[in-house]
């Protein structure tokens, strides 16, 4: 039986060029290597990075580790993300789970300790690259 049972609807997928598009909300994001489409949606490649703010689009936007995302990416690639709403009480326990379980190359911290108590997560939507669902235990 886990101690938190909490669920994410993702949504995406987005390139630069769309990120007023991205939903104002407060939330989780991930960022992708994608490849760019002529129409419709990029692919998504790799998982790079996954954070949390109060508001997902503006922090994307001016994110501080925005140029080394940027420096994982191959010829022909764009950064992609995806974002799903979250309120301020479970954002940064859904990040440490998603870091934790995922381990996105530019994320530093919660890659080797999870300190929550043990915590089922279930995502739907826009999840490539993501587990839909798992559990993550407290690991200090």
């Amino acid at each position: 039986m886990s101690d938190q049972i909490l669920s994410l609807k993702l949504l995406g997928y987005w390139t630069d060029e769309q990120l007023g598009e991205i939903p104002d909300i407060s939330g989780i994001f991930c960022v992708y290597a994608g490849t760019a489409a002529d129409a419709g949606e990029p692919g998504i490649e790799r998982l790079l990075y996954i954070g949390e703010s109060g508001d997902v689009r503006q922090r994307i936007r001016h994110h501080e580790l925005r140029e080394e995302w940027a420096s994982r990416l191959e010829v022909g690639e764009v950064l992609c993300y995806s974002v799903a709403a979250a309120t301020y009480v479970y954002r940064e326990r859904l990040e440490a789970a998603l870091v934790h379980v995922h381990k996105p190359p530019v994320n530093r911290d919660y890659i080797d300790r999870f300190p929550f108590d043990t915590t089922e997560m279930h995502l739907r939507g826009r999840t490539d690259k993501l587990m839909s669902q798992f559990i993550v235990e407290r690991h200090d």
